[in-house]
């Protein structure tokens, strides 16, 4: 046999080989140690973190002779065959390459078939995000009612794509990031089987630059191992092309005491050198944020906080720059000159608050002061300034109301009265008799006349006006030119002499009189008319 990939050669042949992902590995042996297996799973997580392995896991449980098993015995013929990848009854599909609605009809006609010697046919679908629109509806009956002997086992590192349709006919279970010590301790079990020598703090680093992958742990591992047999800081530095730990600190130091000079000449040297400078700024990073975990006195914490700021800034635009020193060097500049860390404006802030909080002391001091001062001190009652009263007769109720109207439109909208307001300005008041406010509107705006005059308006707008004169008063609308008139004729009749006037048994009535007998005649409807629109009634001539 030729050479296997690490990966491969120790990937976990049992439930209690699979570390990091103990709530998954739980679940599935207490479900196929009770008989309770499900017709669907859905294996969701990063890459590298044992999908698909856990699903021929629970393949060899399903099909080994002693099965439904959480320990299989690994030496029957479906065991071995799984372990291989030959089982006719364990089928592996690659959803990236076999997404569309053609390949899943085959899929459903390939179900109905009995497995061969053993007990459930297993659907391994790797990367079932990837299926088309068309697939997913293609699969959903199959896969809500499968043939009793199909268990289907599905895999993505991007659940979020899959139709909630197909998600809520099976049972998922996420996967997460392997810790750095899980990585540490499996890398290390291969290191002691492969009979490699590795040096302190290598499997670390190896970890750390993982990302939480198992498969990626062994790979970097792998690499390594062809480079040298002997594993040192150095060398896995050098495969990986990051600057050792040394450099890192020696660069963070620079950098804090706003060596320019200095820390611009370590980012050339790493360039020239073909190191990877965004993953030197992650290292970079990574010392920083455990500065700030252990709070180390030696290290400014503001400083720190607005270090990890730029160059937090700095790898998202050094993934996209032409030339990935240029972000880096100004984030650098920004530090070492002060401006990125805004640190003279920020002494002035903190001066000022320092300031005004000797205010605010003060402050609650005198209110302190103030407050004993008042308590042992006799209270005295301090009447608010009075209010000018309004007068009793009516000419001067009429000047008082025509210098405040403004002041009772305003009471108007504060009491939400908005629709009174609003009719009422387009009048004004004319005068007061006796209880009566009489409010005039011009000829073309009757229609705001006829509308305060309505009971759900005027009422409100008269206890409003009632209590800012200290009496009931009730309001009375009327035409401007009506107004008018009836001044001319008390002008003409105070200028005019007395004459003597014969008596008649029955003296002829005014037309003003003739109208509002008139209008008393008239039905309702002619009356409303009047009232919206503020015509006159015309008697017909004989």
């Amino acid at each position: 046999m030729g050479y296997i990939s690490l990966y491969r050669k120790w990937r976990p042949q049992t439930f209690s080989d699979v570390i990091g992902q103990e709530y998954v590995v739980t679940t599935l042996e207490n479900s196929l140690n009770s008989g309770r297996i499900s017709h669907a799973y859905l294996f969701a997580g990063p890459r590298g973190t044992g999908k698909t392995t856990v699903a021929r896991l629970m393949a060899k449980g399903l099909d080994c002779i002693n099965g439904p098993t959480s320990s299989p015995c690994g030496v029957c013929d479906e065991c071995v065959a799984i372990a291989r990848g030959t089982s006719l009854n364990v089928v592996e599909i690659d959803g990236a390459s076999n997404r569309g609605i053609d390949e899943i009809r085959e899929l459903r006609e390939q179900v109905r078939f009995a497995p061969v010697g053993a007990q459930y046919k297993v659907y391994i679908i790797d990367e079932v995000h990837m299926l088309t629109t068309d697939a997913f509806n293609a699969l959903l009956k199959t896969l809500e009612e499968p043939p009793a002997h199909v268990v289907f086992i599905c895999a993505t590192t991007d659940p979020h794509k899959i139709p909630a349709t197909v998600l809520s006919r099976m049972q998922r279970f996420d996967f997460k990031r392997f810790s750095i010590e899980s990585l540490v301790s499996r890398l290390q079990t291969v290191v002691e089987g492969e009979e490699v020598q590795v040096d302190d703090g290598v499997l670390e680093i190896i970890a750390k630059h993982a990302e939480g992958g198992m498969r990626d742990a062994l790979g970097i591992l792998e690499q390594c191992m062809t480079f040298t047999d002997h594993l040192t800081p150095q060398s896995v530095a050098e495969v990986l092309g990051i600057a050792p730990f040394e450099m890192v600190m020696s660069f963070s130091h620079a950098l804090f005491a706003q060596d320019k000079s200095k820390t611009l000449t370590w980012v050339n040297e790493l360039y020239n050198q073909g190191k990877d400078l965004l993953q030197f700024v992650r290292s970079v990073l990574d010392v920083l944020r455990s500065e700030v975990i252990k709070d180390d006195p030696l290290w400014n914490r503001d400083k720190i906080l607005a270090a990890i700021e730029v160059f937090s800034q700095c790898t998202r635009d050094m993934r996209y720059a032409v030339d990935p020193r240029i972000p880096l060097e100004i984030g650098v500049l920004k530090l070492c000159t002060g401006e990125g860390s805004d640190d003279s404006e920020l002494e002035e802030l903190k001066s000022k608050v320092r300031m005004l909080e000797g205010e605010v002391e003060k402050l609650k001091n005198r209110v302190v002061a103030v407050k004993r001062q008042s308590t042992s001190e006799p209270k005295k009652s301090v009447s608010p300034p009075p209010k000018p009263r309004p007068p009793k007769n009516d000419e001067a109720r009429t000047q008082f109301i025509a210098e405040h109207w403004e002041d009772y439109l305003h009471a108007l909208r504060t009491e939400r009265l908005v629709q009174c307001e609003a009719f009422l300005r387009e009048g004004s008041p004319v005068g007061v008799q006796e209880n009566e406010l009489i409010v005039a509107f011009p000829r073309d705006r009757g229609f705001h006349k006829a509308s305060i005059e309505q009971t759900n308006h005027r009422e409100p707008a008269e206890r409003v006006l009632s209590k800012l004169m200290g009496s009931t008063l009730t309001i009375q609308c009327t035409f401007e030119d009506e107004v008018q008139q009836e001044q001319e004729k008390e002008e003409t009749k105070v200028s005019e002499p007395e004459t003597t006037v014969p008596e008649q048994s029955d003296p002829p009535k005014k037309a003003d009189e003739q109208e509002q007998i008139n209008e008393k005649n008239l039905d309702d409807t002619v009356t409303a008319a009047l009232r919206i629109f503020g015509g006159r009634v015309v008697k017909k001539p004989d």
